[in-house]
C-alpha cells in the first residue's frame, strides 16, 4: 500500500508538469498558450463625483463651476489580445445618480487594457454616453485609470473621466456644450479565459 500511495501522490504533479501548470505556493505563473483566443472579461462597480463648467442651467448662481450629482457606475466589458500585452475590447455601463435629480446614463466604450505584472491593469477608453433621463442627450467621453488586483479576480479601481455633453438651447445660446470632469473609485471584478 505505501507504494500505491507514493504513485498516487506523484500522479497529479506529473500531469501538471505535462500541461505546464504552476502548482507552486504563491502566485501561479502558468504559461499562456501560443495559439487560440485569450478573453479578458471584467466588471466594475464604482462611485463617482464630477465637476462641470459652462452650465447654463445654474439656476440663479453665477458660479463658473458646479458639482454633479454623486453617481453609481455599473460596467461590464470584454477585451481580446495577448495576456501580457495590449488588449482591445468594449464596455457597456449604466450610471445612476444617487442624489439630486434622478438621472440615468447608458454608455458604450472602446477599451484598451494593459496588464502590468501580476496585480496591476492600466485602462484607457473612449465612449459615447447617452443620457436616458430626465432629458435625453448624447455626449463624448475619454477615461484613463486602472485596477489593482488583490486576488486573481477581485480588486480596486480608479478612473479619471472627461466628458462633453450637448444640451438644449437657452435664451443666450442656440445649443450648449457642458464639459464634465469626474473621478470614480470602486471594485473591479476580473475573469480571464486562457486558450
Amino acid at each position: 500500500m505505501p507504494a500505491l500511495a507514493g504513485v498516487l501522490a506523484v500522479a497529479p504533479v506529473c500531469a501538471a508538469e505535462e500541461h505546464e501548470l504552476d502548482l507552486s505556493p504563491g502566485i501561479a505563473h502558468t504559461k499562456a498558450a501560443e495559439t487560440g483566443t485569450y478573453l479578458h472579461g471584467f466588471g466594475e462597480l464604482s462611485l463617482g463625483k464630477g465637476v462641470h463648467t459652462n452650465n447654463p442651467y445654474r439656476l440663479g448662481t453665477t458660479d463658473a463651476l458646479g458639482f454633479t450629482a454623486t453617481y453609481l457606475d455599473l460596467a461590464l466589458g470584454l477585451a481580446l489580445g495577448p495576456p501580457d500585452g495590449v488588449q482591445h475590447g468594449g464596455q457597456v455601463s449604466l450610471l445612476f445618480a444617487t442624489d439630486g435629480v434622478p438621472q440615468q446614463v447608458l454608455g458604450f466604450s472602446y477599451v484598451a487594457l494593459l496588464p502590468l505584472g501580476d496585480h496591476a491593469i492600466l485602462r484607457g477608453r473612449a465612449g459615447l454616453p447617452i443620457v436616458l433621463s430626465p432629458d435625453s442627450t448624447v455626449g463624448l467621453e475619454l477615461g484613463a485609470g486602472g485596477a489593482w488586483l488583490f486576488t486573481g479576480g477581485f480588486g480596486a479601481t480608479a478612473e479619471l473621466v472627461g466628458s462633453m455633453f450637448y444640451g438644449a438651447a437657452t435664451q443666450d445660446r442656440k445649443t450648449t456644450a457642458i464639459p464634465v470632469f469626474a473621478l470614480q473609485v470602486g471594485m473591479w471584478f476580473d475573469h480571464e479565459v486562457l486558450p
